[in-house]
């Protein structure tokens, strides 16, 4: 079994997921359309602030926090 790289891993995901920009996210989150995740760091939230609106997950905890089967799952206020 080969281990892919994570530019193809990367590649693999651009194929099927959507990319919005900053100024779509803000119009589809100010008419309720979306939620909003900053997935960055504790730390840089303390430093860089977080994004308006948006709730906090870590990128290394956010589909554990997403499946409600995780041990880890939390409740996400809508």
């Amino acid at each position: 079994m080969s281990i892919k790289s994570s530019q193809t891993l990367v590649s693999e995901a651009l194929k099927i997921v959507k990319t919005i920009s900053p100024n779509e996210a803000l119009k589809l989150s100010n008419e309720n359309l979306c939620n909003l995740i900053d997935i960055r760091d504790v730390r840089e939230l303390q430093k860089e602030g977080r994004v308006e609106n948006s709730k906090h997950m870590p990128r290394g905890m956010l589909e554990f926090w997403l499946d409600p089967n995780s041990p880890y799952s939390k409740e996400i206020d809508p």
